[in-house]
């Protein structure tokens, strides 16, 4: 399966290293868990299950908001992912598992937002969740079988809970989709305790 030649950045596994190549970018693992909006109510379904045109929670502000989807396509391949461990102010940790080149939203101590691939984030970096922000404490890297691109009208979603990339990678178009997903991070005063 294949996309459209807006991906890039294929990770790989040889055996023993990681490196990168091809063309495949801010994919998930089949065990990431979207929250869809359906008839009656919303639910949390696999990403592997998520169609074009199916509505998904993301966050603008401290504001739920349901973004459509324009597509989602699966790639069978086996893949070396990043998995994180966060912890926030929930009585639960928060994992996900993505590419290396996947776009996770990032906070410095300042309060800004920026990028980072998922294979540039360490312990310690804070990432906007469902429930504020949440700090990484473990990262891990695993081969898990097929991933899947997720992209919505929005540019992010929250999958696991954790607010995380979900876009076309167009170089000439990345400055304003980027400035605009980062806007929509950025946490309103009274969730920032």
């Amino acid at each position: 399966m294949g996309g459209s030649g807006d991906f890039f950045c294929m990770p790989f596994y040889d055996g023993d290293s990681y490196g990168v190549m091809g063309s495949y970018q801010f994919c998930f693992s089949k065990d990431t868990l979207i929250t869809v909006l359906g008839k009656d109510q919303p639910s949390k379904r696999s990403v592997s299950t998520i169609k074009k045109d199916d509505y998904v929670l993301t966050l603008n502000g401290n504001e739920k908001v349901y973004s459509k989807v324009k597509e989602n396509i699966m790639y069978e391949k086996v893949v070396p992912f990043y998995t994180f461990k966060l912890k926030d102010k929930s009585s639960k940790c928060k994992y996900i598992s993505v590419t290396a080149n996947h776009s996770m939203i990032i906070f410095n101590k300042n309060e800004e937002t920026y990028f980072k691939y998922a294979n540039q984030v360490v312990k310690g970096d804070l990432i906007r969740t469902i429930d504020g922000i949440g700090e990484v404490i473990e990262i891990k890297k695993e081969v898990k079988q097929n991933c899947y691109k997720l992209v919505v009208e929005q540019g992010s979603v929250l999958a696991n809970d954790i607010l995380v990339g979900a876009m076309y990678f167009r170089e000439n178009e990345n400055r304003k989709q980027f400035d605009k997903i980062l806007e929509s991070a950025k946490i309103p005063i009274e969730i920032k305790n």
